[in-house]
């Protein structure tokens, strides 16, 4: 797909991942509406990419979900491209962390993106994509990590199974796994961090999901490593769980 001119919903576009796709969205030419739930941040962006639409939004609220579709679409002129990018981890023994903490977290990993896909179909159908920033750690969950892990697994499972559903209908969906990046990601989750051997840069990252987009890539990894390890993953979860900390 050919970028220029193209209607993009970017969620989590205020850090990380998400900051750096949206400055190469817009290298590009793309028209985007660039989400999250820092309004000071917001205007920042506004002012750094004048062509780019801020929309604040909190996607652990069912209802700003079912309404920024249609604003976005409503500012686009259409829509063409959904990347799901907002998340959040959670860090700590699974049996210490509240409930409450652990539904929030499944509101935005899991069930945001699912409702947003949902309320862009009718204007994905016949030309559009969606984009999905899962990880790697959908394949080898982590100690520590469990709701994290589960999120992500869910994500990538869902996601799987509605691209073939939606490949008749000519929606596009990919799936891309970023490994441990260099972000304030494991600060913000209450982590000291995990080994970063392998880690890239959010830039690397922001690459890899541009490029899947402009070469309509279902599956990608950041490195050769990666998907070598999802495959370990996916053949040897329980041992690798307890080698890969």
């Amino acid at each position: 797909m050919n970028l220029k001119d193209r209607g993009v919903l970017l969620t989590g576009a205020t850090r990380g991942i998400g900051r750096e796709t949206l400055r190469l969205l817009i290298e590009r030419g793309a028209r985007v509406v660039a989400t999250g739930r820092d309004e000071e941040t917001l205007r920042e962006i506004r002012a750094e990419h004048p062509g780019v639409f801020p929309i604040v939004a909190d996607l652990e609220d069912p209802e700003q979900r079912r309404r920024l579709v249609g604003m976005a679409a409503e500012v686009l002129g259409g829509l063409d491209v959904l990347i799901n990018n907002a998340g959040f981890g959670i860090y700590g023994p699974y049996e210490e962390i509240p409930t409450e903490d652990m539904r929030r977290l499944c509101e935005v990993n899991f069930w945001a993106p699912l409702e947003l896909t949902r309320e862009a179909l009718p204007f994905l159908k016949g030309r559009g994509m969606v984009l999905n920033v899962v990880s790697m750690i959908a394949f080898v969950p982590l100690k520590g990590w469990a709701i994290y892990s589960a999120s992500k697994a869910a994500m990538r499972s869902f996601f799987l199974a509605v691209r073939e559903e939606l490949r008749p209908e000519g929606v596009k969906v990919i799936n891309v796994y970023p490994p441990v990046t260099r972000t304030d990601f494991f600060k913000r989750a209450g982590s000291p961090g995990i080994r970063r051997v392998g880690s890239v840069s959010p830039q690397k990252v922001a690459s890899a999901i541009v490029k899947a987009i402009e070469r309509e890539r279902e599956e990608v990894f950041v490195s050769f490593r990666d998907r070598l390890l999802a495959h370990l993953g996916c053949l040897l979860a329980p041992l690798a769980v307890r080698l890969i900390r």
